[in-house]
């Protein structure tokens, strides 16, 4: 009797141990891609910013001012990029504007 509670309880902790080792693969899974996403992002200069990727995504077809580190541009957003935004000026000019040269928008 004392060796089946002995081996019940012992069986329960292999599954908890069993899903936490699960649980902890998976958040290693999730780190592993976000620093080599970090390290590409390094390499190649370019930036991922979801919050200005999501701003620029509802505008699309809106007039919006975006201030970058040279100069001010107004424009329609035609594209949103994970790296950057693309607008038509009044000119008819289009313009790529990398979001790490963003530094306010309207």
């Amino acid at each position: 009797m004392c060796c089946f509670l002995f081996c019940r309880r012992f069986g329960r902790r292999i599954k908890e141990l069993t899903r936490q080792v699960e649980s902890l693969s998976q958040q290693t899974e999730l780190l592993t891609e976000q620093v080599e996403s970090l390290e590409n992002q390094l390499l190649t200069g370019l930036t991922i910013n979801p919050e200005l990727t999501q701003y620029f995504e509802v505008r699309t077809g809106q007039r919006v001012r975006v201030s970058t580190t040279f100069v001010t541009l107004e424009g329609v957003v035609l594209a949103t990029a994970e790296d950057g935004v693309q607008l038509r000026e009044d000119s008819g000019d289009l313009v790529l504007i990398p979001f790490h040269n963003i530094t306010s928008v309207q």
